[in-house]
């Protein structure tokens, strides 16, 4: 499939999620370094780990895990958002419509990668108030949200796309 090759600028919207991305990110790194050595040896670990273990518990040194893996997810979505063309869409690309389509594929995957750093943020920060002593029965409610906004964001954009295309018709 041979699509249109152009290069999206971005917005100030565009670098305002990239840049709270990173903060998110590095707030998670900076929580973990300030309270490290207060917290006990076992925490509880959001993410299924191979240490882990059956009551949901991990090693204090897990906590790094996961702004290392949210740092990657968002440098690969934001290494992808420099080749759209080779994205899937709902409707087929040409001239007129490649960069309308091109901007809203890239900030779906903005949008994508805040929510990873979001949700790096939270279990962190989670896991953190729990081996602090505090309570965290917030995350029984907060956790079901992620899987929503991760299913929901990209059928959003992609309703907004189609009516896009009807609407140009």
């Amino acid at each position: 499939m041979n699509r249109i090759k152009i290069r999206i600028g971005k917005s100030k919207l565009d670098r305002g999620i990239e840049i709270l991305t990173f903060v998110l990110i590095l707030i998670s790194v900076i929580l973990i370094a300030v309270y490290y050595n207060q917290l006990p040896e076992k925490l509880p670990i959001y993410f299924n780990w191979p240490s882990k273990n059956e009551n949901g518990f991990g090693e204090k040194d897990l906590l790094w895990i996961s702004p290392i893996i949210c740092t990657a997810i968002t440098i690969v979505f934001y290494k992808l958002n420099q080749y759209p063309w080779i994205f899937n869409y709902p409707i087929e690309i040409n001239e007129k419509n490649a960069e309308y389509h091109y901007t809203i594929a890239t900030r779906v995957f903005r949008t994508l990668a805040f929510v990873v750093g979001l949700m790096g943020l939270v279990l962190t920060l989670t896991s953190i108030l729990y081996g602090l002593g505090y309570n965290t029965e917030y995350v029984n409610y907060l956790l079901p949200l992620f899987p929503v906004l991760l299913i929901g964001i990209p059928i959003f954009y992609v309703v907004k796309m189609l009516m896009h295309q009807r609407n140009s018709r």
